[in-house]
């Protein structure tokens, strides 16, 4: 078994830099969606994926450009827009709407500089969701070429108990599903996962709780 050192925890946004626009994503779980009000920039994309629960993505206008409405569920698990006018462009999911699982993306024009600072990328390993979480999270990473990737899941001791991830991969986001019920035999506590992706290493913490 490997060993790992501690770490702290770190939020990030969940953005990938595609040249000169932005993917954005958004988690659909039950009843929220994370995180629920974007700022994006006019020619992004707006990715809603699944986590659980069965939703919609459904535009609050009904007409124009930017219009949109899809489920998002286990067998619709990736919905995705591109956002082509500035202004405020609320949504909601139609069945939990009442419930308060509505968002709004704002998009701003794109400026020079705007297209000057996309260009940069970079490798990202985001902080899992949900977190805490049980029995089952998703953690995201971006890549920014072709590289050799393993992703894996050590207990607060530095035991390995789970390999998500080991295999080569091409340049862009990737996610992967840890369920902890499908690994026999772990408690509710801290565990840590690690990417390594060519010269990049990362580890982050994440909260099981039964």
């Amino acid at each position: 078994m490997k060993k790992i050192g501690l770490v702290s925890v770190l939020l990030v946004l969940l953005t990938v830099t595609m040249n000169s626009q932005t993917k954005h994503i958004v988690l659909a779980s039950n009843y929220v969606f994370t995180p629920q009000d974007i700022n994006i920039t006019v020619g992004d994309t707006v990715e809603w994926q699944w986590v659980e629960g069965t939703h919609t993505t459904t535009s609050v206008d009904v007409t124009g450009p930017d219009v949109w409405d899809s489920p998002i569920s286990s067998s619709v698990p990736v919905f995705s827009v591109v956002i082509t006018t500035e202004g405020v462009h609320n949504y909601i999911c139609t069945p939990h709407a009442a419930l308060g699982m509505i968002g709004s993306i704002t998009a701003t024009p794109l400026t020079a500089v705007d297209e000057q600072n996309n260009s940069v990328s970079q490798f990202t390993l985001s902080q899992n969701y949900p977190n805490p979480f049980n029995p089952s999270t998703v953690i995201r990473y971006n890549l920014t070429g072709p590289s050799f990737v393993t992703l894996k899941i050590y207990s607060a001791l530095g035991n390995e108990v789970a390999t998500l991830v080991n295999e080569q991969q091409g340049s862009g986001e990737h996610f992967a599903v840890f369920d902890a019920a499908k690994t026999k035999g772990l408690a509710s506590g801290i565990y840590f996962y690690r990417l390594k992706a060519g010269n990049f290493e990362q580890t982050r913490k994440m909260l099981l709780v039964k």
